[in-house]
Order: structure tokens, then sequence, then C-alpha cells
């Protein structure tokens, strides 16, 4: 993943943490315009296109703006591989059948019937998680090989900040709880499908489709607790960039659950594009 790609995923953390599934009102491919007023051309502006993108769910234009073309080829080349890997039927079944009772009538009545008798005990239990479980997760990202040591700090700050937020709003009331299902269950409808066939039947275009439908259903899950992640992303500033030939560093900051996250973000220029130095 690309560095670019892992700065803005820190706007996405504390979603991930909150829910495990997910249109927005701009819809999917309506990005151009606002990519159009930018220099692209430049570190800050390529940058800035991939935000606009993530704002409009456009994830055809986040991997057209945010990879040379030698990377994108790649990227298509390594999804259209990885359609040969055969599901299994029990998969298929289980796809089928999550499927089904999200896109059922009465779908929101039947899943909320389902989370009920778990939510108070759950509202009980959370503070104490959250208050026990806050320093040991922080100390897990800081200490995560697999994160760059440079974002580890930002990468805490989201968590830490998303932990917080959390234990001070309801996330669990049963307001949110049906609002979050019915999120959930309009978004599988968008999707229109029912088997892992038509995944593997997928060009890439229409899976970059189906990715926006999902990145928008997330959204609204998150617009159900409270959260707007394009608030989140109309905060993203770039503070300073320096360009050196071909490689370039910028300061970026974004407001996220109250917090200001800063990071320094290192760019490179291939193919004529700027992308995240690897």
């Amino acid at each position: 993943m690309k560095k670019q790609f892992k700065l803005i995923s820190l706007l996405l953390i504390a979603a991930i943490g909150l829910v495990a599934c997910g249109g927005d009102e701009k819809g999917a491919n309506s990005a151009a315009k606002e990519i159009a007023e930018l220099d692209t051309n430049s570190p800050d502006g390529a940058f800035m296109a991939s935000v606009a993108a993530m704002k409009s769910n456009d994830l055809a234009s986040l991997i057209k703006n945010s990879l040379s073309a030698e990377q994108y080829n790649e990227l298509v080349t390594e999804f259209e591989n990885n359609k040969s890997t055969s599901f299994s039927e029990a998969d298929k079944a289980q796809f089928a059948q999550t499927m089904g009772m999200l896109t059922s009538d009465g779908a929101e009545d039947t899943l909320f019937a389902m989370a009920a008798p778990q939510l108070e005990q759950a509202r009980a239990m959370l503070p104490m998680m959250l208050m026990m479980g806050k320093d040991q997760v922080i100390q897990g990202i800081k200490n995560n090989p697999m994160l760059p040591e440079a974002q580890r700090d930002s990468a805490a700050t989201v968590v830490g900040a998303a932990m917080d937020w959390a234990g001070e709003n309801d996330i669990l009331s049963e307001d949110k709880t049906k609002a979050a299902i019915a999120a959930v269950v309009s978004t599988a409808k968008a999707l229109n499908m029912t088997s892992l066939d038509e995944v593997q039947n997928m060009s890439f275009d229409q899976a970059l489709e189906k990715g926006s439908v999902v990145f928008g259903g997330v959204k609204d899950v998150l617009g159900a607790y409270g959260i707007s992640m394009n608030d989140m992303l109309d905060s993203v500033e770039v503070e300073t960039v320096d360009v050196q030939g071909d490689k370039a560093t910028m300061n970026v900051k974004f407001d996220v659950f109250g917090e200001e996250v800063k990071q320094v973000m290192n760019m490179v220029k291939k193919d004529g594009v700027w992308v995240g130095e690897k």
C-alpha cells in the first residue's frame, strides 16, 4: 500500500474499529469537477485529488489519481489473477445466505431482533473494556513493525481519540443501532449482488463501482453513530511542500475525533504522476 493510502487510512482506523461492515449523497464518480480544479501535477494537488475522490466515494478516481501507469497496470493484473481463486461451496452458500437476509423484506427488524439481546450487556461492558484496553492497543500500534515508524504516533493518536469518543457517546443505543442496521441493509440492496460467482465475473472497473457503493455504505454506518467521514476529509490540509526534483516532502494535518493529527508524507514522481514513496 502506498503512503498516500496509509495516510488517508489514518482517517479510517477509528471507523474500522467501530464497524465491520458498511451511498453518500454526492454519489460515486462525482469527484471529477473538484479534481479538475486541482493542480495534480504538483504533489499536494495529487494528494488532495485522492481526498476529493474519497469524499465522493469515487474509488475509480482514487485509484487512477494515486498510482503511476505501471502501478495501475500491476494492480489490474493482480486483480485478474486473483479472480481465478476458487470459492468453496460453503463460502458461496454463506454469501448467498447473508445477502438474502440483508435484502429480504423486514430485514431491518429481523437484524435488530437478533442484536437487541446483546445490546444491554454490551453497553454495560463497553466503558470498562475501553478503559482497560486503550493503553494496550495504543502501545501495540506504537510497537507495530508493520507500520512505518513515522506513522505510528499518528495512528496511535487516531485510535486513542476514537476510543475516547466511543466512551463518551452512547454508540450502542437502540436508535443508533437501528440506524446503523438500516445503513447496512440499504448498502446491501444497492450492491444488487446475490452470489460469489458475480464477484468472480466482475471486471476491474465493475469491482471499483461496487467498492464505491460499499465505501459510501461505511460512511452511512458511521453517520448513524454520529461520525462524519466527509467532515474529517474536509479538514485535511497540506501545510508545507518541499519539492526536490522528483521527490517531495509534505506536512499534512487533519482533524479526527477532536484531535489534530499531523503527518509527514514523502512522495515521488513516477511516469509523470506524484505517488506515495514506498
